[in-house]
Formats: structure tokens, C-alpha cells, sequence
């Protein structure tokens, strides 16, 4: 396959000096014994847990946090909290991007191991790790340091600034490396070639490489679409190759293939949330929002058993988003007990969302299939995360929700029913609903009447403090370059760093430049 880019770049998102080692040497002293090792001198393996432990139990963090108020799954009705308002405070831009970026070190890190000791699945592994974690900062970020990054030992303390026209090809580039890195020969036992070392430190697949390479493709099949509004990048095509050639290219078919973390429940390999009081989780304030109350409660959506606590049968509602007094009385809450466990799973990816990708793919010509592959995909991808929600309901009850009579969930051939169902199925999984609401639009939410940012869900977040700090003199050439390219960015606010300032794939950002050429 031909790549987007002509190099591939393999080091990332290194800031400065700051905590290159701390990044890195302390997943190496985790997985050690009694004495620490020279530095870069273990098995490239003995990073895979601490790296998915933790990287995916942030994601959840940060779904609670931040994306169930941004897309109207829950609403805080503390006075304390406003994001529901779009009033972000500063932790919430730098926690994500210092968080978001040692994972990616430390993912970068065990590249260059596996590259040391010749390991190639390792390595393969460890770029699609690294890839999860880049393209979630270019996500909420936007522009991010990439082809000089983590390159200190040249000396480069203060990276460039890339576009991310260079940064998600470049990633897609990693990943279609990656799959090609893999090596999933068996020998007559059925017993993989080439193992990993140590495989009980895959808290993912527990060294399954085939159920790797899926993950690695999937992912690929996001940025691809994420990239739907830029046809010149030419993802389509890429799109059209993996999906034609599943020997080449296996990607996720059921939900035994879902990138799921199973926590053993027992420190440190368990989901924090299981420390938090029920009160600070959901039953004090952070309530269920009324658009996701309303979507499950009219289409009679059995996962709304796994996800919601009805607390008064006689009026199922959620709270109304965007107001400066949101009244939680009565409404629906989080289910704990699913929810808010040690031992509640995490999920990466889904096979679901790569239906629900497919589904899209399909639908805007992107693959071939049309309307009626659209269709096809679209009932797996529902059918899939009922399953991954509800593993022991047959068959005949999600043939029933989606084909009864009058059932308002029923494929009717429109991007806004695909993106809708997929937002459904995204709750609790990361950033990808409002990555799906930027790109298209969709679901249409309802803007409530004391939103801050000029009324419009927030287009980014602004960048973390240590990229102000440490990288100065790029940070400041890179908000000329945002003013540059969108001067005028809301009624009275100019481009910069702000979270009206749209990123680059973005229907808005696509719009906004339409609207100046004309």
C-alpha cells in the first residue's frame, strides 16, 4: 500500500527535557523487582500493563468528567461544576495534555526497546498504543509537537508545532506499518512463532498478535473517517483496502474482539472509580442528562438498564443541559453497580464503533456497499453494543428493537440516525462522540440557553500550561498561525487559542474556510 506520507516519523509529542525519564523509567521501576535496571534495558513486554492499566482508566476519567458533560450523557448540578455550561477550569486543558503525552512517551519508549531487542509484534504493539494516545491529544487539541518531538538526545528541547494535515497521516502511516510488523505464524501446537516474552502483561489480549493486528486496523479505520471531511488526504482509499482485503487488514467482527481492559479488581490492576463514594460518582449531583433519558427511555433501549438507576418510575427524566441552575430532582442516575466498580471494564475500542464506521464509510461512498451495506453494518454495530453491554440477550430481542413496528431506531438511510445510535453506544468510551459531533454535526443536541463560549460546544481545549511554559516561542507562532487561518472565529471572538477556534477536520473548520473563499 502506497503511504499518505513519504516518512514516517517515529518520535512524538515530547515537550522538553522536563520528564522525559520520569515518563518513561517509572513504568520500568513498576515492573521490576528488587533492583531498578539501567535505563532502556528491560523487555520491551514489561511496559504493556502499567501503559494499558492506566492510559485506558484515564479515558474513562475523563469520559465522566469532561465528554458525558460536553455531550449531554450526564449533568453536574453542583455549583461547582459548569462545564455543563462550557466553563472549563485550567486543570481541565493540562491534566489531559501532561496525561495524554506520557502515555504517548512511554509508548514511544517501548518502541525504541522493541526495536533494541528485535521484537517486532512488541514494537507493532507499542505504535498502535502510541497512536491512541497521539491522536486523542491532536483530538482535543488540535496542532500538536510531533515530528521533532522525544528527540532529546539531539537536543531538541523545544519541538516544532505540527498541522495536524501532517500529524493524523503520519499516524495512519504508523498504524499501516504496524500491521505490516506483525508476525501471527503458529506452529502445529496453534502456538504463535513468535510469542510475546511476557504475555501475562497484555492486560488486553493476553499475548493474542492476531487480536492485536485487529486493534491495529480498527484504529486505523477511525482516523481514516476522522479525516472524512479532508477527501484530498485520500483515506477513502485506504478505507476501501483494509475492508477488501481482511487477510491482510483483520479488523474487529464481534465483541470478542473489543480492546477491553478487565481489571482484576485488586490493586493496581483495578478501576479507581470503585474508590469514589456513590455520591460524588452520580447521586449527588451528576445526573443523567435529558437528551440521553429521553433517547433511551422512548425507544425502550434495553442497555438503559445497564447505564441508568431510574429513581422514580412514575416520571423517567433526566436534566436539562445548559442552564445556569440545572434542578436534578427526580432524575435519573448513573448505575453504580455497572459503572463504578474495581472491577467495571474499559474499553479502547469497540467492534461497534467500527461497524458504526463502516456503516458511515458506506453510507457517504467512502467504501463500496451503498445504502444496503450501510444498513447491514449499521444493525451490527447496534446489535454489538447491546451484545458488549448485555452478553446473554438473544438474538430475537435486538431483532425486536430494531425491526418492531414503529421502532424509531430503525435504519432510515441518514447520517443523523447512524451518528445518533453510534452516540448511544459511544457512552463512557472516551472522546469519540464529540470528535463525531465536530466532524459531523451530529446528534443534534439541544444548545441550552446559559452557555457560555458565544453558545457553541466547545471546538477544542486550549492547551496545557506546560506547552506555554516550556515551549514558548512555538506556542506563540502557533496562535498566529490559528489566527491566521480562522481570524474570526465566533461573533466576537478572534482565533487563537480558544475553544471556538475549530480543528482542522472539522465541519466547522471546513465551513468557516468555504465561507471565506466566497
Amino acid at each position: 500500500m502506497k503511504k499518505i506520507l513519504t516518512h514516517i516519523v517515529t518520535m512524538v509529542l515530547c515537550i522538553a527535557s522536563w520528564n522525559l525519564n520520569s515518563c518513561t523509567g517509572n513504568f520500568e521501576e513498576y515492573n521490576t523487582n528488587d533492583e531498578t535496571p539501567e535505563y532502556g534495558s528491560i523487555d520491551p513486554c514489561t511496559l504493556l500493563e502499567q501503559l494499558i492499566s492506566t492510559g485506558a482508566y484515564y479515558i474513562y476519567e475523563r469520559s465522566w468528567r469532561v465528554n458525558n458533560e460536553l455531550m449531554q450523557y450526564t449533568v453536574d448540578c453542583s455549583s461547582s461544576s459548569r462545564m455543563q455550561r462550557y466553563i472549563f477550569q485550567a486543570s481541565d486543558f493540562n491534566t489531559p495534555w501532561d496525561r495524554f503525552q506520557r502515555y504517548a512517551a512511554n509508548a514511544n519508549h517501548m518502541i525504541q526497546l522493541a526495536e533494541k531487542y528485535k521484537d517486532n509484534n512488541a514494537k507493532a504493539m507499542a505504535m498502535t498504543l502510541k497512536t491512541i494516545f497521539v491522536s486523542l491529544l491532536a483530538d482535543l487539541y488540535g496542532d500538536i509537537p510531533y515530528k521533532e518531538a522525544y528527540r532529546i538526545e539531539e537536543n531538541i528541547t523545544q519541538p516544532a508545532i505540527d498541522p495536524q494535515s501532517e500529524v493524523y497521516p503520519a499516524l495512519i502511516d504508523l498504524l499501516l506499518e504496524a500491521n505490516s510488523l506483525y508476525d501471527t505464524r503458529t506452529n502445529s501446537n496453534g502456538n504463535y512463532e513468535s510469542p510475546l516474552t511476557v504475555p501475562t502483561k497484555d492486560l488486553l489480549y493476553g499475548g493474542d498478535i492476531a487480536a492485536w493486528q485487529k486493534l491495529t486496523n480498527s484504529l486505523c479505520l477511525r482516523l481514516c473517517l476522522r479525516l472524512s471531511n479532508r477527501p484530498e488526504i485520500g483515506t477513502a482509499s485506504i478505507m476501501q483496502e483494509i475492508v477488501s482485503n481482511p487477510g491482510k487488514y483483520p479488523i474487529f467482527t464481534s465483541v470478542n474482539d473489543d480492546a477491553k481492559v478487565c481489571y482484576t479488581g485488586v490493586a493496581p490492576f483495578k478501576n479507581d472509580f470503585g474508590d469514589m463514594t456513590d455520591a460524588t460518582f452520580t447521586t449527588s449531583s451528576r445526573k443523567c442528562a435529558a437528551f440521553f433519558i429521553d433517547q433511551l427511555h422512548t425507544t425502550s433501549d434495553p442497555r438503559m438498564s445497564q447505564w441508568v438507576t431510574i429513581t422514580s418510575s412514575e416520571d423517567v427524566h433526566g436534566v436539562i443541559s445548559g442552564v445556569t441552575q440545572p434542578d436534578g430532582t427526580g432524575a435519573c442516575i448513573m448505575n453504580v453497580s455497572v459503572l463504578k466498580q474495581y472491577t467495571t471494564p474499559v474499553w479502547f475500542m469497540t467492534s461497534s464503533e467500527v461497524y458504526f464506521i463502516l456503516s458511515e464509510a458506506a453510507h457517504n461512498g467512502m467504501i463500496t456497499g451503498g445504502d444496503e451495506m450501510a444498513r447491514q453494518y449499521y444493525e451490527q454495530a447496534v446489535g454489538c453494543s447491546i451484545r458488549q453491554w448485555l452478553p446473554s440477550i438473544s438474538e430475537a430481542n435486538i431483532d425486536r428493537f430494531l425491526h418492531a413496528a414503529g421502532s424509531k431506531v430503525a435504519y432510515d438511510g441518514t447520517l443523523e440516525q447512524i451518528i445518533l445510535q453510534k452516540w448511544v453506544s459511544l457512552f463512557m468510551q472516551g472522546f469519540e462522540s464529540w470528535c463525531d459531533y465536530r466532524r459531523t454535526g451530529y446528534p443534534n443536541l439541544p444548545i441550552g440557553p446559559d452557555c457560555d463560549n458565544e453558545g457553541v460546544l466547545p471546538t477544542r481545549l486550549g492547551y496545557g500550561q506546560l506547552l506555554i511554559s516550556t515551549n514558548h516561542a512555538n506556542y506563540q507562532e502557533q496562535i498566529a498561525r490559528m489566527k491566521a487561518t480562522y481570524p474570526v472565529v465566533g461573533k466576537g471572538t478572534l482565533g487563537g487559542d480558544n475553544m471556538l477556534t475549530p480543528v482542522w477536520w472539522s465541519l466547522r473548520a471546513v465551513e468557516m474556510e468555504r465561507s471565506t473563499m466566497n
